[in-house]
Order: structure tokens, then sequence, then C-alpha cells
């Protein structure tokens, strides 16, 4: 994500990657589209093309589908009080912009709404772009068309944050405790799909998956 970050929070990744993370989660549960994990798989792949030996607890890179999509986000503040949430969509073959969504964010948003912000953003333009099947979504509030608060609590969040800094470090057990305690808040659907993903990875699937 691109631009300042707005967040003043106390968190143990950058707001950045919390949202980035938030809404890849977002992404991950949704069976309307096949989502892709770039950021760990592009540096874990490049360590084992150099014959680096993979990280303790890191697991097999794998063989990933190739991305037809990739998804940028930027964010603008836009006067005193507010900020632009920007998503451009490229196709990967050709990184000719193939669509665009735009959403109004609160400059003070918080980061589970701003994340949610992002994710319906994708979906949005993914539909505009033709490139979204038909699917009945049975948490649609996930999926906001504009900014709406999370209404979670602040310590649910932050137990993702813990779980999503644990991930980060290959530490399995931190992240599932993390996880799974920020699952236990109803609602709370991203922490159910990294949990589910964090399962799937530390009992020997690879990063190439979704």
């Amino acid at each position: 994500m691109n631009g300042p970050a707005p967040w003043t929070h106390v968190a143990p990744v950058p707001s950045e990657l919390a949202v980035t993370e938030l809404a890849a989660a977002g992404l991950l549960r949704r069976r309307d589209v096949n989502f892709v994990e770039r950021r760990r798989f592009a540096a874990e792949a490049e360590a084992e093309r150099e014959g680096r030996r993979r990280r303790p607890g890191a697991p097999a890179v794998g063989v990933s589908p190739g991305a037809e999509v990739t998804a940028r986000a930027i964010w603008l503040p836009f006067g005193a009080d507010q900020a632009v949430l920007e998503v451009r969509l490229t196709g990967a073959a050709t990184a000719a912009v193939i669509g665009s969504h735009r959403v109004m964010v609160p400059a003070d948003a918080e980061l589970l709404g701003t994340a949610r912000a992002l994710t319906g953003a994708v979906l949005v333009a993914l539909e505009e772009a033709g490139r979204l099947p038909p699917w009945d979504d049975p948490f649609p509030e996930a999926t906001p068309a504009t900014y709406r608060a999370s209404g979670l609590p602040d310590e649910a969040v932050e137990r993702f944050l813990r779980g999503l800094a644990a991930e980060e470090l290959w530490n399995w057990e931190g992240a599932r405790r993390s996880y799974e305690a920020a699952a236990a808040t109803a609602g709370f659907v991203e922490a159910e799909a990294a949990l589910a993903r964090t399962a799937r990875l530390r009992n020997g699937g690879t990063l190439g998956e979704s």
C-alpha cells in the first residue's frame, strides 16, 4: 500500500502490513477469488533459487498458480479528515490497467475497517472488470462497498496482529494461539481465514497454495 500510514495504535507489525494482511485474509475466505500469495512466496522462492536453506519452520515454496490479475492499493490524503483508498487492477501478463475503484476513508479510520474497505474495493473493481464469478457471501459485512467501522474490539485485532507477527517468523504455535484467540470474537472472519491458513502450512502445506 502506498502513501503515509495514518494509524497510531501500538501494533507488533507495521500498519501497512497489517492492513494488507487483513485484506488478504478477507480474500482468502472467498470462493469467488483464487487469491495467490506473493509476498512471502517471492522471498522464499528467491532464497531457494540462490541455494539458501529455508528458515527454521518455513514451509516449502511449492508451485504457485499463475496470477491473472494483480491489485495495488494507494492511500491518498484528502483534506483534513479524509483520505482516498484507491485500488488498481492490472493484468499480470500485460501490466495494463483493467480496472480501478476508489473509496473514501476517514483519516482516523481503524485498521480492520480500512482493510475491509480495501477488500470491498478489490471486489468491486474485479466485478466491474468482469472478473468476479457470482457467489453468495455468507458474511457481506466484511466487504462493504463504503468504509464502515468493523465494531470489533481493538483487543481482537491486536491478537490477529500478534498472530501475524508470529507467522512472519514461522512461529506456527504462536500464530495459531493468537489467531485462535482473535477468531473467538464473533464475526472476525479474517482471523478464521488466517487460522485455517496457519493450520495448512503447519501441517505441510506449501506457500504456493491459496
